[in-house]
């Protein structure tokens, strides 16, 4: 049993690693859009911030998953909402710059950059509301599996 629970393990490292490293260059690819090639600049910009960001969060979670300690369908779960939650963060961004729209959820880039379809897009707020719930779900699952690692401390005697 322990054999396998290793194995996933090491395929979801493996992946988290792989996909965190392709966030972060989705996010400098879409750095490159001019601003006249979609409808709301600042779409682009925050898609930018966000794939970046949430990358390198995936690849330093991707360091973490030896380390926690949770079955292998709530390790599944964990993948899957870090997944979601960091590619919807994104999503969002370039979502709001091709529609040319953005959300309530942002007020502060809406009352400096407005976008020309206004600030009440369903897209872009569903998108950040799942982004939100999930990202939420990866973080509290990450710190529950740190919390019931087994890995030693830090010895003095050592």
């Amino acid at each position: 049993m322990t054999t396998d629970i290793d194995s996933l393990k090491t395929n979801i490292k493996r992946w988290t690693l792989i996909l965190g490293v392709l966030q972060i260059t989705v996010g400098c690819v879409i750095g490159f859009i001019p601003p006249s090639a979609v409808a709301w600049f600042r779409g682009i910009v925050m898609a930018h911030i966000e794939f970046t960001a949430n990358g390198v969060l995936m690849v330093a979670f991707g360091f973490l998953v030896k380390e926690l300690r949770l079955s292998a369908s709530v390790l599944k779960v964990w993948f899957a909402t870090l997944q979601i939650g960091t590619w919807t963060n994104g999503a969002a961004g370039v979502a709001g710059a091709l529609i040319g729209a953005s959300s309530k959820l942002m007020p502060t880039i809406n009352e400096k950059f407005p976008p020309p379809g206004g600030t009440d897009n369903p897209i872009v707020s569903g998108s950040l509301k799942l982004c939100g719930v999930t990202i939420m779900v990866a973080l509290l699952l990450t710190l529950y599996g740190l919390l019931r690692s087994k890995t030693p401390g830090y010895d003095a005697k050592a």
